[in-house]
C-alpha cells in the first residue's frame, strides 16, 4: 500500500447474484489529489464508490482510509471518519428547504451550533445558493440540486469527497462553478475521487486516473497518459 495515499484499495471483488461487478481492483489515491475514476457504462465505477463509503461490503479485498480498515464499518461511521459523497442523481430532501437540507447532517456533529451555522451559510454562499436558502429544494433546477447536495456533503468538513457524475445534465455555468469549487477545496487540502464520463473535465481536474472495464482495472496513471492509452480508447469506442 502506498504510504502517501489517503485511500488504498486492495484486490476488491464484488458480485451481485453471480454477476461479477468488480474483479480484483487495486489502486491508491494520493492525499490532497483530484483523482479520476472512469470507464464505459457498466464498468463498476459506482459499485466501487459504494464499496468505499460502505453502501456495499466487498466479497474480497480491503479498503483502507489512512490507517483505518473500512470493510466492516457502517456508513455513518465511515462518514464520521471524514468521507462524504454525492450521487449521480442528487439525493436531497425535496420537500424541505435548502437551509433545512444543509442542517440535516449536523445532528451527528458535536461542534457548537454557532460554528455549524456559520459553516452552513459560508457553504451556501460558496455554491451560490445563499439567496435560495428558504426555497423548497424541489424548486431548484437539476444543476442547483447538485450544488445543494455538494454543499451538504461538505457540512461535515470531510477529508475525502466522492463525486459520482457531478457534471451530468447540468448547465455549463453550473458545471464551471462546480469545477472551480472543487479546485478551490483541493487547494485547501481536500481529496476528491470523481466518477465522470466528461473526459474534458477529468482532463482539466485530475492529476491521476484509473479506468475500469467490465469490473477490472484497465489502466492507471497520469490522466493524460490514461486518456491516450490505446486500450482505453478501444474500450470506449467498443462500448
Amino acid at each position: 500500500m502506498a504510504e502517501n495515499a489517503i485511500v488504498n484499495i486492495v484486490d476488491i471483488k464484488k458480485s451481485f447474484a453471480g454477476v461479477l461487478a468488480l474483479n480484483g481492483v487495486s489502486f491508491s489515491v494520493p492525499e490532497k489529489s483530484i483523482f479520476g475514476l472512469i470507464g464505459p457504462n457498466g464498468a463498476g465505477k459506482t459499485t466501487l464508490i459504494n464499496v468505499i463509503n460502505g453502501v456495499y461490503k466487498p466479497d474480497r479485498g480491503e479498503i483502507h482510509f489512512g490507517a483505518v480498515r473500512l470493510n466492516d464499518m457502517a456508513i455513518y461511521d465511515i462518514a464520521q471518519l471524514g468521507i462524504s459523497r454525492t450521487f449521480q442523481v442528487a439525493r436531497i430532501f425535496r420537500r424541505m428547504s435548502v437551509l433545512e437540507n444543509m442542517v440535516a447532517p449536523t445532528i451527528f456533529l458535536k461542534e457548537s451550533s454557532e460554528r455549524l451555522k456559520a459553516r452552513i451559510f459560508d457553504l451556501l454562499d460558496f455554491v451560490g445558493l445563499a439567496g435560495k436558502k428558504d426555497q423548497y429544494a424541489l424548486e431548484l433546477s437539476g444543476g442547483q440540486q447538485k450544488l445543494l447536495e455538494f454543499a451538504r456533503c461538505l457540512v461535515t468538513d470531510p477529508q475525502l469527497v466522492l463525486m459520482d457524475e457531478p457534471f451530468a445534465g447540468v448547465h455549463p455555468e453550473i458545471k464551471a462553478q462546480l469545477i472551480d469549487n472543487i479546485k478551490e477545496l483541493n487547494e485547501k487540502g481536500k481529496t476528491f475521487i470523481i466518477v465522470s464520463h466528461d473526459m474534458r473535465s477529468i482532463s482539466d481536474l485530475c492529476t491521476r486516473a484509473v479506468v475500469l472495464h467490465f469490473g477490472e482495472k484497465l489502466s492507471e496513471g497520469p490522466t493524460q497518459s490514461v486518456l491516450t492509452d490505446e486500450k482505453v480508447i478501444e474500450a470506449y469506442l467498443g462500448e
